[in-house]
């Protein structure tokens, strides 16, 4: 995805590690990570993390919307 010049990508990657289980989907600007949204099976919860200031809102619209569908149900 491409906002104001500026190349983005989107990765679905999992997570085994103490504090930190569960699927996401990442953002990525380069190499730089720019949000993830993380579908926590030890919370049983989803949350979003920014890791950069001034995200542009089109990348949020863009994942939100269906990342409880593209990540699907907890696994505890």
């Amino acid at each position: 995805m491409v906002i104001d010049g500026v190349e983005y990508r989107f990765e679905i990657v999992s997570s085994v590690t103490p504090g930190h289980d569960g699927l996401a989907i990442e953002c990525w600007k380069g190499s730089e990570m720019v949000f993830e949204v993380f579908r926590s099976d030890q919370a049983l919860k989803f949350e979003v993390t920014l890791f950069m200031r001034d995200v542009p809102l089109e990348l949020l619209e863009e994942v939100i919307p269906s990342a409880r569908a593209r990540l699907g149900d907890f696994v505890p």
